[in-house]
């Protein structure tokens, strides 16, 4: 059903069956990396984090944000055979994600949310909440590949390497991981390609097939990111000018509004504007 190469290099199918924790969000790409582990022959149980905070935005939509991609990893699940845990991780993702890019904006900085999410939470909290429950590896959908020394050399680095799509590759989103937290990684994307992915999807029939990428910042969903910062830092107007002349241009609604070399929602007539 699936090309070997697609089972044995990076899902580790050479190896004794292991016992591996998959985080599956209800897109194709973890529900494929799922499907290529459980293929490969290992024990599988699958964790959904459910890190919105709709509560904060209960006016932005009318339905819950998280409720059809926990309804697509179920139906993942159930196709696979595989048992869905929920993990609820809300409080974490405020106090170690969200409060600290309040904090960042509010000062003049633009942090990664992927970054943070993926060393505080996916690997971090989530890791943490699963430590005793004996898995071996923690898998994911994300486009990177980890080499993990030998057997031999087991005291030696795990190395986190560019997957083979580049032009999906997220190996930058990864690069705050510590080496306690790569060694605790498989990505079975890692050696293939996102078109390859969506044919397996097809191959395997999986119920999600269709979905399209999720775009945007994980925990807005539908609310906009300016929407967001308003809320939570306000606005707070000052004068726009022209980097080499000082001309005037205009006003902004507050810098933490926008980011270095930004272009869009500038809100400027001629140009084109960059931020500075």
């Amino acid at each position: 059903e699936f090309r070997e190469e697609h089972l044995v290099r990076c899902a580790a199918a050479r190896r004794a069956p292991l016992r591996v924790a998959v985080l599956l969000s209800g897109g194709v790409d973890s529900s494929v990396a799922l499907r290529l582990l459980h293929a490969a022959g290992h024990s599988c149980t699958a964790f959904y984090l459910k890190i919105w905070f709709q509560e904060d935005f209960r006016n932005f939509w009318s339905e819950c944000p998280w409720d059809d991609d926990l309804k697509y990893a179920q139906a993942v699940c159930d196709k696979i055979d595989v048992p869905l845990e929920v993990v609820h991780l809300s409080d974490e993702y405020w106090n170690h994600v969200v409060s600290h890019m309040i904090n960042e904006y509010r000062n003049g900085r633009t942090p990664n949310p992927d970054v943070l999410c993926n060393t505080r939470i996916k690997f971090g909290a989530f890791l943490e909440a699963i430590e005793n429950l004996g898995f071996d590896y923690i898998a994911s959908g994300h486009y990177a590949h980890v080499v993990h020394p030998p057997f031999e050399n087991a005291e030696g680095p795990s190395v986190l390497q560019l997957s083979k799509d580049e032009v999906k590759d997220q190996t930058y989103f990864l690069s705050h991981l510590s080496q306690p937290q790569l060694r605790r990684l498989l990505f079975p994307l890692g050696c293939i390609t996102k078109d390859e992915v969506r044919s397996l999807a097809v191959q395997m029939d999986l119920p999600n097939q269709a979905r399209k990428d999720s775009q945007g910042i994980c925990f807005l969903g539908k609310v906009k990111f300016s929407e967001f910062v308003q809320r939570h830092i306000g606005e707070m107007k000052g004068i726009l000018l022209e980097a080499e002349t000082g001309d005037y241009l205009g006003m902004h609604r507050g810098f933490w509004f926008y980011t270095i070399g930004q272009r869009q929602g500038l809100r400027l007539s001629g140009g084109p504007w960059y931020a500075l």
